[in-house]
């Protein structure tokens, strides 16, 4: 299956089911800060490898995210979704690129071969600001060029994620993978309850293409 990332064209899709792969892989951290808060360490508190600055990347964490922000029944629940896409990863500033390789190097752990190779992977971060708030892991969605896709893989990153609570200031992680002939370049809208990215996607687009031409120049 050809994959279509930054460079290729759009393509169409169908509704996917959810499949849930819930082996959690070892030394996982539970509700770890994300690189902006830990520069220079992995999610297990484990120094850059070796090589970590063989590019010339500088995109942040933000840079590579959307976010949804909780309010009525997702109150105090924020989402944060992160590109996990080689291309993208290789642009980014040392200290994230580091966590997100790390992050990447669960999933065939985790799935066949096949969907690690080639599916569209995500980090996806849920975090609680109030004592304790709920959420479900299958209502995440995505919208591209007028079909809806589910994860057909949710790969849990933090021990606690099965749980589906986090509590005041706690975050937990899993790696979303959907279907591989997902455009990146084009219009993605995520979705959870009512919530909802908009067209905060196409602003990442933007920095990944500039980022790439800095690069390139």
């Amino acid at each position: 299956m050809k994959r279509r990332s930054w460079t290729t064209a759009a393509a169409g899709g169908a509704v996917l089911a959810l499949a849930a792969a819930c082996a959690v892989p070892e030394e996982t951290e539970p509700g770890a800060p994300p690189p902006a808060a830990a520069a220079g360490t992995t999610e297990a508190g484990r120094p850059p490898a070796a090589g970590a600055g063989r590019t010339l990347g500088y995109l942040g964490w933000e840079d590579l995210s959307v976010r949804m922000v909780g309010e009525g029944a997702t109150a105090g629940l924020r989402i944060d979704i992160t590109t996990l896409d080689d291309e993208a990863v290789a642009l980014a500033a040392d200290d994230v690129r580091t966590y997100l390789e790390d992050m990447k190097t669960r999933i065939p752990d985790a799935v066949p071969a096949q969907a690690a190779r080639e599916m569209r992977a995500f980090l996806v971060a849920f975090s609680g600001f109030e004592k304790e708030v709920r959420f479900d892991p299958s209502r995440l969605q995505l919208r591209s060029e007028g079909s809806s896709y589910y994860p057909r893989y949710v790969v849990p990153v933090s021990r606690e994620f099965d749980r589906r609570l986090v509590g005041l200031y706690e975050t937990v992680y899993a790696i979303y993978l959907f279907d591989a002939s997902i455009d990146l370049r084009a219009t993605l809208e995520f979705q959870y309850a009512e919530l909802t990215t908009g067209g905060a996607w196409r602003a990442v687009v933007e920095r990944i293409e500039r980022a790439r031409g800095r690069g390139q120049s």
